[in-house]
């Protein structure tokens, strides 16, 4: 089994976002009922925010093990 990067997972959910959005707005005008569409596309939706906000965090996380310890007495001076 493959598992796909967080890039990849990122563009395709970006892709079925899109074309979701899309196919919901042309259903839409033709006034044929989206509930059920627009329940899954936001499903999609907080499934790609679940993922920004985990690589977010992992970035925040990358960059504060990256920053040099401050000496003591400059952080009981701040």
């Amino acid at each position: 089994m493959v598992t796909d990067t967080r890039d990849e997972r990122i563009a395709k959910l970006e892709a079925r976002l899109t074309k979701g959005f899309i196919a919901i707005g042309e259903a839409t005008a033709r006034h044929i009922d989206v509930t059920n569409w627009e329940r899954a596309w936001i499903e999609l939706l907080r499934e790609y925010e679940s993922l920004n906000d985990e690589i977010a965090a992992h970035h925040a996380e990358t960059v504060q093990a990256e920053l040099p310890a401050m000496p003591r007495a400059e952080v009981e001076a701040a």
